[in-house]
């Protein structure tokens, strides 16, 4: 670690000024960001920056209203019928914001979903509203 009096003449030294403990300070001049689009440097980007990123996607296939008294009575195994089958329409979510619309679809003896439209940006709210 540096003494006080060593920082003093490092100082001194950086600006020329004679033990004064004053540090110099200058002005930085950056270049307008207009002018690197003149030169042809404009910024590039893309989407592979955020390729790698880990989203969450879930679709809601249905909800039921419930008394707590059948709540507590669940169990494993316990079948909650969402009156929901193929070809319904379902709400698909991306990080728990709504983004998208689609359908409960069978392939496979499994079920899937098929997107059928994606939400513009001003639409997609999240769930909880």
């Amino acid at each position: 670690m540096m003494t006080e009096k060593e920082i003093e003449q490092f100082l001194s030294e950086l600006d020329g000024t004679q033990s004064r403990g004053e540090a110099a300070v200058k002005k930085v001049r950056f270049p307008p960001l207009d002018s690197l689009q003149q030169q042809g440097r404009a910024i590039k980007t893309g989407l592979a920056h955020i390729e790698d990123v880990k989203v969450t996607i879930s679709a809601e296939l249905g909800e039921k209203i419930m008394k707590f008294r059948e709540v507590l009575n669940l169990d494993v195994g316990s079948v909650i019928d969402l009156e929901k089958s193929a070809g319904d329409a379902i709400h698909i979510y991306l990080n728990e914001k709504k983004t998208a619309l689609g359908e409960i679809i069978v392939v496979n003896d499994n079920f899937a979903v098929r997107i059928n439209k994606i939400l513009p940006p001003k639409n997609i709210r999240r769930e909880s509203e």
